[in-house]
């Protein structure tokens, strides 16, 4: 089963040294009564954690050269130095969907209608029940308690 790497720079290779790291560690940390013992084992933890950050920062500098080099040179002003300034803008466009129809979406408002259209009910009458129907006559009578005041606007 492949799954989705979070990062670009993420290998096989790390996630085997992540979870050969974590279990040196839990070895370590659980190991109380032979005080000999434990700091070999810590110190085999802190070793193989060295080893497993480096290969890390190797991978991401890997990964950022392969990056640069995937974008041409012939303009100074590209995406690589964007990115390295933070002058990055990220315009998030809002996807085409299908309509009921079969069609898709062609702009943002025919976008936003579907999306509407979809997520809220239409309030039918003909299909209320008598729990609806009760509570569509309440809202419309006007709510009165004992100390409800008229209201006057000041001026």
């Amino acid at each position: 089963m492949i799954t989705q790497k979070s990062v670009p720079w993420w290998t096989e290779e790390l996630t085997v040294k992540r979870k050969k790291l974590n279990s040196l560690r839990r070895l370590y940390q659980r190991t109380k009564n032979n005080q000999q013992l434990r700091e070999r084992r810590k110190s085999r933890y802190y070793e193989e954690k060295t080893t497993y950050q480096a290969t890390i920062k190797r991978e991401k500098l890997k990964s950022w050269k392969e990056y640069c080099n995937l974008t041409p040179c012939a303009d100074p002003w590209n995406a690589v130095y964007r990115l390295a300034s933070n002058k990055t803008k990220r315009i998030q466009t809002m996807t085409t969907l299908q309509k009921p129809d079969g069609s898709l979406t062609s702009d943002r408002n025919e976008t936003l209608k579907v999306v509407i259209d979809r997520l809220t009910p239409n309030d039918e009458q003909s299909d209320d029940t008598d729990r609806h129907k009760r509570i569509r006559n309440l809202s419309t009578e006007p709510i009165q308690t004992a100390d409800d005041r008229d209201y006057t606007p000041q001026k």
